[in-house]
Order: C-alpha cells, then sequence, then structure tokens
C-alpha cells in the first residue's frame, strides 16, 4: 500500500483495484505442518474469501458509508486499506496520512499511560515530538479523561479508551480516516462530538471511511454507500437507498438477496477496470468537495408498505396482567393492509386486541412508539382528555385503533402499550413493551429535525404584504 504525504493534490484519496483477501481454514492445527511439508502438491485447508474482487476510487472530501451484516467483509476491507492485513491479490492506494480506529484500543500499549501512547502514536504516524506537544492540549480537551491521562492505558474503562483513540487519531490532519464501528462503545454526548469533529475533517479536505449499523448516521453522515455480503459488494448508492436495501436484507436468506439485487455480476464494478465493468454505463456520485466516487450497477429502490417476518423485537417483555389481557397487536396501512415496513410519510394504524378475564370498570388504554435507545417518541390515550371507558364485562373481546398520520422519521421503532384503571388496584391491568417493531424507509434523504414531525399539513410561505 502506498501512502505519500505529498500528494495533496491527488483528487482521488483511496483507490482499491480487485482487492480480494482469502484465508486458509485448517480443519486440525497439525494439518499446518502437513501442508508445510506438501507444499501445494496436497492440500489440507480450504479457502475462506473474506473478499472478493472489489474496486473503487474515493474522491478527496467524502465520506464512504459503509453497511452489511457481521461477516460481510467490512472489517477486512478497512483493515486492508489501513495495511494492517496484506491483500491476497488486488491492490490499495491511500495518499496521504491514514488515521484508523478498527478496534476498540488498537494501537495502544496498555502498560503505557494515556500520555505516553498520545506520543507512541503520533510517532508510529510520522510526527515529530514538537508536532504531537503542539496538538497535545487539544488531544486532551477532546479526550476529556482528566487525571486518568497519566495512568496506564490497561486500568482504562471501554469508553475512555475510545476517546482517547479517537482524539489521537482525529487530531493528527489525517488525509483518511477509517472508523470501524468504534465510536458506538461512547456515550451519546460523545458520539455527538466525534460526528461534529468528523464533519470539521470533511470540510477540511479529509475522506473518512465508516463502518456502522447505525443507518441514521450512515444518511447524515456521508455522501455515498456501499452494502456489503459474503465478502462482495452488492450495491452502490445514496446512502438512503442502500440504507433501505440493507434494512430490507437484514434478515433475509442468500436466495432472497440475490432475487432482489441480482447476481454478483451485476453488483458493484469500478476504479476503471473495463473487464470488470463488461462496458456497463458508470455513473458519478457528487461529494461535498465535488469529488466523484465511481458507481455502477445504479437501481432505483422501490418503497412499498410490505410485512417482512424477519422483523421481530428481541426485548419484547409482556407483564402479569390483573383481569384483562394484551393478546395481539397489528400494524394496518389505511387499506388496512397488515405490515410492519412502512414508507416514510405514510399514515398507519396501531390496533391492539383485547379481551377481559373479569369485570373491569373505569378503564383507559394507551398505546407509545419508541425508538431504539428506549426513548418514546410518539403515543396515545383512548378515552382522550382523561376519560374512561366506565365498563367491560367478562369475556369480552374487542380491539382499539390508534391513528398515526405518518410523523415517524426513517428508522426502526418498537411499538408497546397498555391499559389501566387509575383507581384500581393495580396502576397497569396490562402491559407490554416492544411488543412489535415498526421499521419505516425513505429512499430519498430526509432532513430530520427533532424526534418525529408533528405538522398536520406542509407548511406554507406568506409575504410581507399578504400578512393579516
Amino acid at each position: 500500500m502506498s501512502s505519500e504525504g505529498a500528494e495533496q493534490q491527488n483528487p482521488v484519496a483511496v483507490e482499491v483495484r480487485s482487492l480480494s483477501k482469502c484465508y486458509r481454514i485448517y480443519p486440525h492445527p497439525r494439518h499446518r505442518l502437513l501442508q508445510a511439508f506438501w507444499g501445494e502438491r496436497r492440500r489440507y485447508y480450504r479457502e475462506f474469501w473474506a473478499l472478493q474482487s472489489l474496486s473503487f476510487q474515493l474522491g478527496r472530501g467524502q465520506t464512504l458509508g459503509i453497511v452489511g451484516r457481521n461477516g460481510s467483509g467490512k472489517s477486512t476491507l478497512l483493515q486492508l486499506i489501513c495495511g494492517t492485513l496484506t491483500p491476497s491479490s488486488g491492490a490499495v492506494s491511500v495518499h496521504g496520512r491514514v488515521g484508523a480506529l478498527l478496534e476498540l484500543g488498537s494501537g495502544f500499549n496498555p502498560e503505557f499511560s494515556g500520555r505516553e501512547n498520545v506520543f507512541l502514536n503520533g510517532a508510529v504516524l510520522g510526527l515529530s515530538e514538537a508536532d504531537i506537544a503542539s496538538r497535545l492540549e487539544d488531544i486532551l480537551a477532546f479526550a476529556d479523561i482528566g487525571e486518568f491521562i497519566d495512568q496506564p492505558v490497561k486500568t482504562y474503562s471501554s469508553g475512555m479508551a475510545v476517546r482517547l483513540a479517537f482524539a489521537v487519531q482525529a487530531h493528527i490532519d489525517p488525509d483518511v480516516l477509517v472508523v470501524d464501528e468504534a465510536l458506538a462503545v461512547g456515550d451519546e454526548l460523545f458520539q455527538k462530538k466525534c460526528y461534529s469533529h468528523l464533519e470539521k475533517l470533511k470540510a477540511n479536505g479529509t475522506s473518512i471511511l465508516l463502518v456502522t449499523h447505525s443507518c441514521p448516521q450512515i444518511v447524515q453522515h456521508c455522501d455515498v454507500a456501499l452494502l456489503m455480503h459474503k465478502g462482495q459488494a452488492r450495491r452502490w448508492g445514496k446512502p438512503a437507498e442502500i440504507t433501505t436495501l440493507y434494512q430490507q436484507l437484514s434478515y433475509a436468506d442468500d436466495s432472497q438477496w440475490d432475487a432482489l439485487l441480482g447476481s454478483a455480476q451485476e453488483s458493484i464494478e469500478s476504479g476503471g477496470d473495463a473487464g470488470a465493468t463488461s462496458g456497463r454505463r458508470l455513473d458519478e456520485a457528487k461529494g461535498s468537495r465535488g469529488q466523484s466516487l465511481q458507481l455502477a450497477g445504479q437501481a432505483e429502490v422501490i418503497l412499498t408498505a410490505h410485512l417482512d417476518p424477519g422483523l421481530q423485537p428481541s426485548s419484547t417483555m409482556v407483564y402479569p396482567n390483573h383481569g384483562a389481557v394484551i393478546e395481539g397487536l397489528e400494524i394496518l396501512t389505511m387499506e388496512e393492509q397488515l405490515v410492519n415496513v412502512l414508507p416514510y410519510g405514510e399514515p398507519f394504524i396501531l390496533e391492539f386486541l383485547y379481551r377481559a378475564e373479569q369485570h373491569l370498570s373505569q378503564v383507559a388504554f394507551g398505546c407509545h412508539v419508541a425508538s431504539h435507545t428506549g426513548s418514546r417518541v410518539t403515543g396515545q390515550v383512548h378515552p382522550e382528555r382523561g376519560g374512561l371507558v366506565a365498563s367491560i364485562e367478562v369475556g369480552h373481546q374487542w380491539s382499539v385503533r390508534f391513528h398515526f398520520h405518518g410523523g415517524l422519521w426513517p428508522g426502526t421503532y418498537f411499538i408497546g402499550g397498555g391499559l389501566w384503571s387509575p383507581g384500581g388496584e393495580h396502576r397497569f391491568i396490562h402491559r407490554v413493551i416492544d411488543y412489535k417493531a415498526l421499521r419505516i424507509s425513505a429512499n430519498t434523504e430526509v432532513g430530520i429535525v427533532g424526534q418525529c414531525d408533528l405538522h398536520a399539513r406542509p407548511a406554507e410561505l406568506i409575504c410581507g404584504d399578504e400578512r393579516p
């Protein structure tokens, strides 16, 4: 891998050409020794291709988001770009200084103090002691770990380690910054500070490769996104389109991947490889600084309301009941189609199904929609304005429909609800948390403001002379 800081005027920051990585998997340790004796005359291993024939160019000042299930080859790609792995075939060229957050605490000596590790990391990255000293105050202020900076790194919590690691890598003026899920360890305030700093680096011309399972972060911070599966690049495109595909295919088997995306030959090839592109048209996705990342195999993502059987929460909690049971929950379109995936902006209905096990009096019903962090985004109560249902007979079955106009931002939400009697022995007669999951998808970038969109109708512009 080449890395020349002098090539600052090169519009391409990262160039990957037919990159592949293969591992030899041996069924038993002794087979390694036998392989050494026999050479290639006899094979005692099977091949596992962690990455297969990937090519692309990333322009300066662009951010590439990479998504895919565990084992899809994301981390292997980043390690090849950083030079911590050697490719089995193909080549990587990186023009300029590379900063990397690949693993928690990677590059740190656990016996050294945080301060000593700052100087050690800076020296490895080619900075002089004077250069590091001039940046030290900013690094320590960003990490904000207090007196622990002079304690051995082995005594750090995971959050402290990632704070220091990010602070070092982000303040060495990298030309290319690689981030592999490391920020998921930090708290929300620190994550916010990190992403704000990434935007500053990007504005100064730093190219960023970001691996994360957080689709909102990909949409918000990336110029283009790559969907990977089983070591192959399956689709390039706009972040909103790629994350929508990723969410749709998260629980799908391989046949469903191929059916939706086409064969591997129809996926992505770029980087000027005429044999790989086979004459297909190459498009360009423009970045924030006017540079380009070559793309191919684009396909419009058509969003429809549908039921994804794999979209099931693993955090469901059903509390003990005290006289009535929530028997089910259905998510419906306005045409009463049973769904759990909806295009952004489409209204929907949450219908809770109940059964009374004893006579109930003075009862109210409610539901809530929570984000993946557990924060309650919205909800409803029936009857409204503090009203109560006077009486429900034992054995009675009924349902309550809560209507929503479609104000949820793109993302995955979790639905819960309950019924209660304010004057009863138990506050909740029955209650469920994370009972069903609902995914809101969008194939265009959505300007997210706040937790949800509460507007009842589009905003209107009123000129000065038209005001009442």
